[in-house]
């Protein structure tokens, strides 16, 4: 006989692909899970990626994980974000499935890490993303993350929050961004940006459609 699948909230949104971690496991009761691709294993690199995966609650972070590393008393094990040291009771049957066959899972970029970072210096929620939200287009392929938090902050913008350069089922930029910022003037003196050159690339700076 087959069983429903219990309904999960957390299930993240696939495109954006540089939200995935990779994994640090220990195969005790008591799990720690980290988001830099290392291991406590003595042998990192014969492990293989599990074929599932946890959300933290708090600063949405994702962590691979494999159904063994929760132990094998009870229903499962309290694990810990190492990334917000939020922690909470994971139980085994509330594993989500990462889809191997049409997304990678990737480290998490260092710019995210440092978003949350950030967060929680100035006691906001982890997965806060800023407002004044922009648009930024006709970026060069080769510019990332720190190239446009950088550039915002060589123009006057002293509080950028989140920076996500948006990439194509190949993983290449497809030569835009979105920009967010921790207040509302910030966002426009990253409006006035707009024409600036940025790695030889004159910016499109402007408010998001939606």
């Amino acid at each position: 006989p087959t069983t429903d699948t219990p309904k999960i909230d957390n299930t993240p949104d696939w495109d954006v692909k540089q939200h995935l971690y990779s994994t640090e496991t220990s195969s005790s009761t008591s799990v720690t899970v980290g988001a830099d691709g290392s291991t406590s294993s003595t042998t990192p690199s014969s492990l293989p990626l599990p074929s599932t995966y946890i959300t933290c609650g708090q600063c949405k972070s994702l962590f691979a994980i494999a159904e063994e590393d929760l132990g094998t008393r009870g229903k499962g094990c309290r694990v810990k974000c190492t990334v917000c040291d939020n922690s909470w009771y994971q139980s085994r049957d509330r594993l989500l499935k990462i889809p191997a066959d049409s997304h990678v899972m990737l480290p998490q970029a260092q710019s995210n890490l440092d978003r949350i970072a950030r967060n929680l210096a100035q006691d906001l929620d982890p997965a806060y993303m800023g407002v004044s939200k922009l648009y930024v287009g006709n970026l060069d392929f080769s510019t990332g993350p720190d190239d446009l938090k950088s550039f915002f902050e060589a123009n006057g913008c002293e509080k950028v929050c989140d920076v996500s350069v948006i990439s194509g089922p190949d993983g290449r930029s497809r030569g835009f961004a979105f920009v967010t910022f921790y207040d509302v003037e910030d966002g426009q003196k990253g409006l006035a940006c707009n024409g600036k050159e940025c790695n030889g690339r004159e910016l499109a700076v402007r408010e998001p459609n939606n």
